[in-house]
């Protein structure tokens, strides 16, 4: 598995969908947008990004199955900051059509996910066994 995992085939369906909400909201103009909430989902999401992002970075660069810090709690968590906190403020921003966009996001999340989590399964093997046991996928557990 590459280090982008599935992200390039949950961005074609996110960003085909996304410009063609920009395509209908410039022509149906539905005016309804949520740009104050929107931004502080938007600007803690790629905070919280940053911090996975280099997290991760740094363990795929040595070969090792990240399990602490951002991945100790979901085992997916940069797909979870983009589904929970920043699509989901990217579209309150935008607002009209783009609003539906966290749905398309996680429809092709869920429909990809199952690839990156059998080629990790193959390349840690119990390892990643015994940590998607433990680990939820996206939300954390109380």
């Amino acid at each position: 598995m590459r280090f982008w995992g599935i992200e390039p085939k949950v961005g074609l369906f996110s960003g085909l969908y996304a410009l063609f909400a920009l395509y209908l909201n410039s022509r149906l103009r539905p005016g309804i947008s949520f740009p104050l909430p929107g931004l502080v989902l938007l600007l803690s999401g790629l905070f919280l990004w940053l911090v996975c992002y280099l997290q991760v970075s740094r363990a795929y660069s040595r070969g090792e199955l990240l399990t602490k810090g951002c991945y100790s709690r979901v085992r997916h968590p940069i797909y979870s900051i983009w589904g929970f906190l920043i699509i989901p403020g990217f579209s309150l921003v935008v607002g009209g059509f783009m609003l539906f966009l966290p749905v398309i996001y996680w429809l092709s999340v869920l429909a990809f996910i199952g690839e990156e989590e059998r080629a990790l399964e193959r390349r840690f093997g119990d390892e990643w066994r015994r940590y998607a046991k433990r680990t939820p996928r996206f939300v954390p557990r109380p």
